[in-house]
């Protein structure tokens, strides 16, 4: 009966299943999610609302920055004008004739009205030291003497700055304390000193230019946006801004002790009771700050209304719809992920896995088809495999067969000579050591033969082709015999001790030379370098030696045989690093991996 009630039930589909564990377990999952949930929103918002205040921030300063750029570079056409440097520093005498004064008042009054239509700027007038101002005021042109005996031109007339952002209530005594218009100044410098000034062109600010930048800054409904320079003046605020400036500076001291411009965020400011998130950033090219104040009110509250809306969906949602989809999920899930698991191995190269186990439902169907296609790919990479390794060994054997013969043609030719012209103890020398040099090429069959097999190899053709060529060529070995039992594939030294002879040595003036063939190893790698002081070749010839296809001129075929073979041998990490210069000699470098670390780690 248990028996059958077993069978019964795996073959139930999984709505079925997953609606009777909806059954079992009905109310725990629902309290965890909806705690899990509201905290989870709470935090979310809140940090929503952090990186809303941080990315307003960011952008008010940036919009400042621009239109105070902008006013910035109209300040500076003007004050660098050569009409307006000459007038300010005019003696105001000159303009005793009030004909005289008219004519360099319209001069001026041109070189102003380009900009009277700007969009941010009302007004645009000149202090002068001396000219049309001194002789004369105008609601333009005005006389700096009366000004220089005012706390904020003391101030400014020592500062090393050019321009300063005030409030115009600190520049004009008749204008209410309350106005939240703002005046650009920027010192007009005499033609040959720019540290020092003869005048001043001031331009005042339309109040709504900053204002409804500060506006849009706000980004809750008690948010306060201050703008104000380096002197704590406050130069523009948003609507509803109500800290005084005392206020201000003690916010700004309480933040940090560091200059104002390096000043950031305060996530922990107080003020009275409340906890507000405070942040600064200078205006860049200006002596301008703006800050943004965010009651913590306003972001718990953003925050609440959210938690409350979304308890309310859930009450409402949760008893007909949340617990049988959600559950419906959890109940999939397990076997899903599991298969989801086994697809991710598959996909990072793991095939040897445990068959998933198979249920008579959709997912046992999906788990049966899966690790059908497992077994299916394993059995072909397997096949692959083989294949590709065949393929390598006939690769190898295809291109050891490609050694150049020419030398025993060449030898043969020797001996033949040699046994017409001289006595039979040089035949014989020779013969022994071509037997020599052939008995290690052919070594029995193996492909990987030693070191000291291979340097036995080069010593016996070295041997050969000095009594070719009349002791031509000097053979030296630096090779420690701790180095001698290194496992490499035969033939490799060959080829580039032929190359080092018959198109480098036999190429220079003398056609002598000497071949040293050093070895080292740093416990992992084996280096093998052949270096000779032969004609050497260019740096083209040697990138074509590698790149061009196989040539026999200059010793390319043997070269490229080298290289494939060990990279077929051990990867591609290991090769032939070959360099040369034209009158000096080349060095031949072969990176081979040193077997004898292989066999410890093996062992």
């Amino acid at each position: 009966m248990t028996m059958l009630k077993r069978g019964s039930l795996s073959r139930l589909n999984i709505r079925s299943k997953l609606f009777l564990s909806y059954l079992l377990v009905i109310s725990l999952p629902f309290v965890l999610l909806l705690v899990i949930h509201l905290n989870l929103t709470q935090q979310e918002n809140e940090d929503q609302m952090l990186f809303s205040a941080h990315k307003m921030l960011d952008e008010t300063k940036s919009y400042i920055e621009y239109k105070a750029q902008a006013i910035t570079e109209i300040l500076n056409f003007v004050a660098f004008n050569d009409l307006v440097q000459s007038n300010v520093s005019t003696d105001a005498k000159k303009y005793e004739d009030v004909n005289l004064w008219g004519t360099d008042a319209n001069k001026l009054a041109k070189v102003l009205s380009q900009f009277r239509n700007n969009e941010d700027i009302t007004t645009l007038q000149i202090y002068m030291k001396e000219g049309l101002g001194k002789a004369a005021e105008s609601p333009d042109y005005l006389n700096m003497g009366k000004i220089e005996s005012t706390p904020w031109f003391d101030s400014y007339s020592q500062s090393y700055d050019s321009f300063a952002w005030l409030p115009t209530s600190a520049i004009d005594e008749q204008v209410n304390p309350d106005s939240s218009n703002i005046s650009l100044l920027r010192k007009i410098p005499k033609n040959h000193n720019i540290h020092q000034f003869d005048g001043i062109v001031r331009a005042q600010i339309k109040p709504d230019a900053m204002q409804s930048v500060l506006d849009h800054a706000v980004i809750t409904p008690n948010t306060q946006a201050i703008l104000f320079n380096e002197g704590l003046d406050i130069l523009g605020t948003s609507n509803g801004f109500h800290l005084s400036q005392e206020e201000l500076a003690t916010m700004l001291d309480g933040q940090s002790s560091d200059p104002i411009g390096d000043r950031e965020w305060n996530e922990h400011l107080m003020i009275g009771k409340k906890r507000m998130l405070f942040g600064v950033q200078d205006i860049p090219h200006t002596d301008m700050l703006v800050a943004l104040l965010v009651p913590y009110e306003d972001i718990l509250a953003s925050s609440n209304k959210s938690r409350n809306r979304i308890i309310t969906i859930f009450l409402i949602v949760i008893p007909f719809a949340l617990i049988i989809s959600y559950f419906v999920a959890a109940s999939a899930t397990r076997r899903i992920r599991e298969l989801i698991s086994h697809i991710r191995k598959v996909k990072n190269g793991h095939f040897q896995l445990m068959p998933l186990p198979i249920v008579e439902d959709e997912i046992g169907e999906l788990a049966r088809n899966f690790n059908g296609m497992v077994s299916n790919i394993s059995q072909l990479m397997e096949e692959t495999y083989t294949l590709g390794q065949e393929v390598k060994n006939k690769e190898l054997k295809a291109l050891q067969a490609q050694i150049n013969p020419h030398f025993l043609y060449n030898t043969l030719n020797l001996i033949k000579v040699m046994a017409i012209e001289s006595s039979s103890g040089e035949i014989s020398k020779i013969v022994d050591e071509l037997a020599v040099f052939y008995r290690l090429s052919l070594s029995n069959g193996r492909e990987i033969v030693t070191l000291e097999n291979e340097l036995k190899h080069i010593e016996s053709y070295v041997s050969i082709q000095n009594m070719r060529y009349n002791g031509s060529f000097k053979l030296e070995l630096e090779v420690s015999r701790e180095l001698f039992t290194c496992q490499m594939p035969k033939i490799l030294l060959q080829p580039i001790v032929e190359n080092a002879i018959l198109h480098g040595i036999m190429e220079t003036e003398e056609e002598s030379g000497t071949i040293c063939i050093r070895a080292r190893s740093d416990g992992e790698n084996l280096c093998i370098v052949i270096e000779d002081d032969g004609i050497g070749m260019t740096e083209e010839k040697v990138k074509r030696l590698f790149t061009d296809p196989l040539t026999k001129e200059a010793g390319g075929y043997g070269l490229r045989n080298i290289e494939e073979r060990i990279r077929l041998s051990y990867g591609i990490q290991y090769g032939v690093q070959f360099v040369s210069e034209p009158g000096v000699g080349t060095k031949v470098t072969l990176c081979l991996p040193d077997s004898r670390s292989l066999i410890e780690n093996i062992s």
